[in-house]
């Protein structure tokens, strides 16, 4: 392109100077956008965060088997000690064992191994029950608590047999024991029956 004069040639450079200044002007600057944090709250029952939080109990035992509600402050452990001795049922005689795992349960070793589950002390031999515990009155014996009997001999009136009771029905006491008898094994009698009404010699209460 020729210009006619150095005027023409000066006007040209300043619309170039302001075309260009405009186009820099015009084009906005690209900035760098930081995204947001994706924030999210799911709505499905099992993950929402606005879901209610409902306790629940966990159960370590599945064969656990929870004590019925009563007003006395300890029935809930004698429940549980009535609920386990009666697992036992059926487990064949064994003299002086008190464990099941070694065959079977001689009485005393059946008391032993219910209350010792639950971390309570009593006697190994059926004769310690004479002077362990307190001695309670057959009217007012109650679940939990120890039935002494001499035994085999009646006239030995000393302990030589042991149960637990389960019930107490105005004096005739059901009881679970380990016995050597025709059952045995780990089996429930009452009282009244004459071979044990003999043999009866007192109650005690182990747990308080």
């Amino acid at each position: 392109m020729a210009f006619k004069s150095a005027y023409h040639l000066k006007l040209f450079a300043l619309v170039l100077v302001i075309f260009i200044s405009f186009n820099s002007f015009a084009k906005p600057k690209k900035t760098k956008v930081i995204p947001k944090a994706k924030v999210s709250a799911s709505t499905s029952k099992r993950d929402s965060v606005w879901r209610k939080v409902v306790p629940f109990d966990i159960v370590m035992n599945k064969n656990f088997k929870p004590s019925k509600n009563s007003n006395s402050e300890n029935s809930s452990e004698v429940d549980d000690i009535i609920w386990f001795a009666k697992k036992q049922l059926g487990t064949p005689y064994k003299y002086a064992s008190a464990d099941p795992k070694n065959g079977g349960l001689d009485c005393s070793g059946f008391l032993f191994y219910v209350f010792t589950h639950f971390k309570i002390k009593v006697p190994r031999s059926s004769k310690d029950y004479m002077n362990y515990g307190k001695t309670i009155d057959v009217d007012d014996a109650k679940k939990g608590d120890v039935v002494v009997f001499t035994g085999t001999n009646a006239s030995q009136r000393i302990g030589g047999h042991v149960g637990l009771v389960l019930e107490n029905n105005d004096g005739n006491l059901k009881f679970i024991h380990g016995s050597s008898g025709k059952a045995s094994g780990v089996t429930i009698s009452n009282l009244s029956e004459g071979y044990y009404s003999q043999r009866f010699l007192k109650v005690v209460r182990v747990v308080n």
